[in-house]
């Protein structure tokens, strides 16, 4: 028997024996697809997914302008590679390390504006030990080449293209049981290097105050008082640390805690909440800290077996080094929903609302709408297409920020 057809059948086994129940129970993405499943390489535990995507997508205002907005056409192509030793097939043997390695690249042509012309990519790397059934290390690491994009808010609009930045994270995670007791242990760091770039007038926009590392720790002790009721504390610290000096000074230091809880109200309910107070401190005087309530949530709610609706929503402080604007509070809140139209065929749709309070020179509030909708279609383990509509609308009390864009993308992805 071929690999291809060893793949096949136990995929198709493997499947099969998930019993109803069960599969009403895991959320419309994550349920498992017989017959359209990738098959991938295998060599001993490890396993090679190959693709590659190609799409075209309509945008209504590709410059994100508020008064003049131009269209264009962009031709997207997204080859990518994911490695793991996760076990995926029957016969597959669980291992106290685990690791999936994901590799993309996402290239843009435009047909009309070139200066948009970009290639992102990036490298990801998830990895957990289990040293005991009450002991696991996690690292996460990250290397992409990146670029912001028109309607970012880090953006200065008037630069001529997208900025081009490489993003580098190391995150390491340690969790203890002690019985129903536990604790995590969290710290990253994050390493971000801007590009210059020219103005629309030909005069260089310089970026290195922008870059920059960030420190992040955080302990949490939690305790398990009921199945699947988790109550917990989350102390965490952070030092950002940037390159630029005199008024684009952005160091910083700053802490959050929140107290909450993880549950699981039945099968088909799930998700945690957290609420709490944070502080950021910054080095120049001229800055003053930022304090207030902080809080996050998410929930994952299956409403019936063919349709999953997940809630987010947080409050954290970021920050945009431009001269005018100093730091930014953001708040946001979102909900999406996939529909199992049929076992093939998944349809989508979310909101998202995100309101930007700036400090600095001017007061500047921003509230940002986001909308999307679309349809997977799998047509067999080799290809899936998919559509999706986009729409974006920016709305701040400085008039020249304000914009609204459509934005529709078709794609053929190709996989094995």
């Amino acid at each position: 028997m071929t690999l291809a057809a060893v793949a096949f059948a136990t995929a198709d086994a493997e499947s099969a024996e998930i019993p109803d129940h069960e599969l009403a129970q895991m959320a419309v993405r994550d349920r498992p697809r017989p017959g359209f499943e990738p098959i991938g390489y295998r060599m001993g535990q490890h396993f090679f997914f190959p693709s590659i995507g190609a799409g075209f997508r309509y945008d209504s205002n590709v410059f994100a302008s508020a008064s003049v907005p131009q269209s264009d056409t962009a031709l997207v192509i997204s080859p990518a590679l994911t490695i793991t030793n996760a076990p995926r097939f029957q016969g597959s043997t669980p291992s106290s390390f685990t690791y999936e390695l994901n590799l993309n690249v996402d290239i843009h042509q435009y047909r009309q504006f070139e200066s948009e012309d970009r290639t992102d990519a990036q490298a990801k790397l998830k990895t957990r030990w289990e040293l005991a059934h009450d002991v696991t290390i996690e690292g996460n690491f990250l290397a992409a080449r990146k670029h912001d994009l028109r309607g970012d808010t880090a953006l200065p609009p008037d630069a001529r293209e997208p900025i081009p930045y490489t993003d580098l994270r190391a995150e390491g995670i340690f969790t203890k049981h002690f019985g129903r007791l536990g604790v995590e242990l969290n710290a990253n760091v994050r390493r971000l290097e801007y590009e210059d770039v020219p103005s629309i007038s030909g005069t260089p926009l310089f970026q290195s105050a922008r870059s920059g590392s960030i420190f992040t720790a955080h302990v949490k002790p939690f305790y398990e008082f009921s199945p699947g009721y988790r109550g917990f504390v989350r102390l965490r610290g952070n030092t950002r640390d940037y390159e630029g000096i005199g008024a684009l000074n952005r160091d910083s230091n700053g802490y959050d805690i929140r107290g909450g809880f993880e549950f699981a109200v039945t099968p088909l309910i799930s998700g945690s909440a957290e609420i709490g107070y944070l502080s950021q401190t910054y080095d120049n005087p001229l800055i003053a800290p930022f304090d207030g309530v902080s809080f996050a949530a998410k929930a994952q709610w299956l409403v019936t077996p063919l349709m999953t609706i997940t809630f987010n929503t947080e409050r954290s402080v970021a920050e945009t080094v431009t001269p005018d604007f100093e730091a930014r509070l953001d708040t946001v809140y979102g909900a999406k929903v996939d529909y199992e139209l049929m076992r093939n065929v998944i349809l989508f749709g979310g909101v998202k609302w995100k309101k930007e309070d700036f400090r600095g020179l001017s007061i500047r509030h921003d509230d940002v709408t986001q909308l999307s909708a679309g349809v997977e279609y799998l047509m067999n383990r080799r290809l899936k297409l998919a559509l999706e509509y986009q729409f974006q609308d920016r709305n701040s009390n400085i008039p020249v920020y304000d914009f609204d864009r459509h934005m529709v993308t078709f794609g053929v992805k190709a996989q094995y």
